[in-house]
C-alpha cells in the first residue's frame, strides 16, 4: 500500500455493511411502490400524468394536457390520501404540477 493510499473498509459482519446500504434500500423500496401504486390509482390517466420527481415530501408530475392537469388539481388531496395508504408513515404532502 503507498503512503498517501488509504486503506480500504473492510466489513466484519453483512450487519455493518447492511447498515450503510439501509436508507438507500428503504428509499428504492419506497419509489417503487410509489411507480406501482402511482400507475393503478391513475390507471389509463398515466399517459398524461407522469411522475416527474419526488423531492422530500413532494411529489412533481408532469401533465400533458391542459384539461388533465385541471382534473389532476382537483384529485390532488385525493391521490395523495390513497398513495399514503400504501406506506408505513405517509410521507406525500404535496404534489405539485409542472
Amino acid at each position: 500500500m503507498k503512503l498517501s493510499q488509504f486503506p480500504k473498509k473492510q466489513w466484519h459482519s453483512s450487519q455493518e455493511l447492511g447498515n450503510q446500504f439501509n436508507s438507500l434500500s428503504k428509499t428504492l423500496n419506497r419509489l417503487m411502490i410509489l411507480d406501482y401504486v402511482w400507475e393503478r390509482l391513475v390507471g389509463n390517466k398515466s399517459k398524461f400524468w407522469v411522475l416527474h420527481a419526488v423531492k422530500k415530501d413532494t411529489l412533481y408530475v408532469q401533465v400533458k394536457a391542459s384539461v388533465a392537469k385541471n382534473e389532476l388539481t382537483g384529485k390532488r388531496r385525493e391521490l395523495i390520501r390513497e398513495l399514503n395508504k400504501h406506506f408505513e408513515t405517509p410521507w406525500i404532502k404535496h404534489i405539485e404540477i409542472i
